[in-house]
């Protein structure tokens, strides 16, 4: 069914891709009031602000922010050199104050950091009882397909197992 086809594609762009219901309508020609009803019915916008919000790219973000912050700080050092160098006492004063407000917040970031990397580790018993549940959803959905994954599961839950030793 052609409508099936522009729904799975549709999904992965405005979750995945983060594109507008505008332009997922002009590129499957598909109409914005079909859109906006299969992001309402399928809950497409809380799976893509979930990704949004996920600690990987939070993470990703505020390294980032990190490492721009980190140059600036660089760059402010390199210009208290020159300052002092020139005995320009008030240029010094104001690069020494930029310099502690870029410390401070790189300090804050890193602790927001720190933060969420505590909070999105997952216990084993976590993560297991969610292993189940996608397995026995699969077990649902298919059951040869199951059957035929039992070795994978095995393989992967011991795998992961060990990672959390």
């Amino acid at each position: 069914m052609a409508k099936e086809k522009e729904l799975k594609i549709a999904k992965v762009m405005f979750v995945e891709q983060g594109k507008t219901a505008k332009e997922i309508g002009r590129l499957l020609n598909v109409s914005e009031q079909t859109l906006s009803r299969w992001v309402n019915k399928y809950g497409w916008a809380d799976q893509r602000n979930a990704r949004l919000s996920a600690p990987k790219i939070r993470t990703e973000n505020i390294k980032q922010l990190i490492n721009d912050l980190s140059e600036q700080r660089l760059k402010l050092g390199r210009e208290l050199i020159d300052a002092e160098k020139a005995l320009d006492h008030d240029r010094c004063s104001q690069l020494r104050a930029s310099i502690a407000k870029v410390d401070d917040g790189v300090s804050k970031w890193n602790k927001t950091l720190e933060t969420i990397n505590k909070e999105s580790r997952v216990s084993l018993s976590t993560y297991l009882a969610v292993m189940e549940m996608i397995f026995d959803a699969l077990r649902s959905f298919d059951e040869k397909l199951f059957l035929q994954l039992l070795d994978f599961q095995e393989v992967h839950l011991n795998e992961v197992s060990l990672k959390f030793k």
